[in-house]
């Protein structure tokens, strides 16, 4: 398991020196999420978080990195790639990922994991090919511990993407196996992880709406495997400069009942 996050990590960070000799651009990012769902306990709970990060993107290789500032955890979620899954339910006491106590009703505020992301493409795309690239991230615990909103451990994902332009509308596709770490507290198992998506440019390339679908294998033995569908939107402000907002619902009671984002992204 760590061989291989240092491997991956080797090869995130190949990838960001091969960068530096192609033709890309460095963005920083700023955006605002709150994650919410009602629990057992017939309350609902929120989480709040402040990302900032940095991101290198070229046609062939992206890295990028991001960390958030949380507040009012309340312990309630852990998050795993893209999902918040609800300490409740199946998740909580042996069966929970956090590397909280439980749903002990602390808050405040702390630093969540940072999540280094990198993207190296393999084929271009052609007319009948999409772009096939290999796609990972590897996850650092450095979550504040009484926040509860880290496992304590590392993760990490390695994955095939897919991606195809039809004229304005765009496909997305990936397929990833996660790997998770183990915190001594439930018997996790390392699932697959698939994602899909479309997403479609009006307003001579000025607007962008995305629609997609997110789904983990089994995590945790009888609980259900978290599912979530987002919808997404872009607004160039002006060259260099883009308005992102997100929004997602939660499939099952493994994954948060809702999350809204939104955020700026700027070309240095």
């Amino acid at each position: 398991m760590k061989n291989f996050q240092y491997i991956l990590l080797a090869l995130l960070l190949f990838s960001g020196v091969n960068m530096l000799k192609a033709q890309g651009k460095w963005y920083a990012s700023s955006s605002f999420q709150m994650v919410g769902s009602s629990f057992n306990d017939g309350e609902s709970h929120n989480s709040y978080f402040l990302y900032g990060g940095m991101r290198y993107y070229s046609p062939a290789f992206s890295i990028s990195m991001s960390v958030p500032v949380v507040f009012g955890s309340e312990n309630a979620y852990s998050q795993i790639g893209e999902m918040y899954l609800p300490n409740d339910g199946g998740y909580e006491n042996g069966g929970r990922m956090s590397n909280g106590s439980g749903m002990n009703g602390a808050s405040g505020i702390g630093l969540g994991d940072l999540y280094l992301n990198g993207s190296f493409r393999i084929i271009k795309e052609l007319e009948t090919i999409p772009d096939i690239s290999i796609e990972g991230y590897i996850k650092f615990p450095t979550a504040t511990p009484n926040i509860g909103i880290g496992t304590g451990e590392f993760d990490s994902q390695i994955g095939i993407g897919l991606k195809k332009f039809i004229g304005r509308v765009s496909l997305f596709g990936q397929f990833g196996y996660l790997f998770i770490g183990d915190n001594g507290q439930a018997a996790n198992t390392n699932p697959f992880t698939i994602s899909a998506g479309i997403g479609y440019a009006f307003g001579m390339g000025t607007h962008s709406i995305l629609l997609a679908y997110d789904s983990y294998t089994t995590i945790v033995q009888g609980v259900a495997s978290p599912r979530q569908l987002a919808l997404g939107y872009n607004y160039m402000i002006n060259y260099g400069l883009f308005f992102t907002a997100i929004v997602s619902a939660g499939l099952n009671s493994s994954a948060s009942d809702y999350t809204i984002s939104g955020g700026l992204n700027f070309e240095l």
